[in-house]
């Protein structure tokens, strides 16, 4: 013990601190990437109960992506493997393809968090926040979705009941 009380004393500690730091921005920004509405089998897979909790799969059936630097089709055939944990909340990890109109193919993997959060002007809140990751082709026009962290938002599009389908808003952290 005496030794690592020297050891302390003799390394010299930095605090660390919230303030800016004026050789560079310590603020995040963000760019609005796209919105895809994506259609979904209404029949969800219940797996059923496992030691983390509640098990199913919704399957991935089409939808569309219009953004700023990208337009392409959901293949169908993806899927997003739920997860209901004991404590409520849900994790999603949605893992799909998309076929940009140019004709390249990228990879999606959405993982998100859903929980239950009212507030008085709202007892259905819902907190739904999700970080993607895209696998496109090097050399493609959408290699740099390859280099960065993106940030989405996941809700149910408005006339669920007759057309099953999630509306995703993807920003690119700057």
């Amino acid at each position: 013990m005496l030794f690592l009380t020297m050891l302390f004393s003799m390394c010299s500690v930095k605090t660390i601190s919230a303030e800016p730091d004026p050789n560079r921005p310590n603020r995040f920004d963000t760019e609005f990437v796209y919105e895809s509405r994506v259609s979904i089998d209404p029949q969800r897979v219940t797996v059923g109960q496992s030691k983390h909790g509640e098990r199913g799969i919704v399957w991935i059936t089409g939808g569309i992506v219009n953004g700023p630097k990208i337009q392409a089709n959901v293949i169908s055939g993806g899927g997003d493997w739920q997860l209901r944990r004991p404590d409520g909340v849900r994790d999603l990890e949605a893992k799909y393809a998309l076929k940009t109109d140019d004709g390249y193919v990228i990879l999606v993997n959405n993982k998100a968090l859903i929980d239950r959060r009212p507030t008085p002007d709202n007892p259905e809140n819902d907190y739904v926040r999700s970080v993607l990751s895209f696998d496109a082709p090097i050399d493609s026009p959408y290699e740099w979705m390859n280099k960065s962290i993106f940030l989405g938002t996941v809700e149910l599009a408005d006339n669920f009941a007759e057309d099953p389908a999630v509306i995703i808003r993807v920003w690119e952290l700057l």
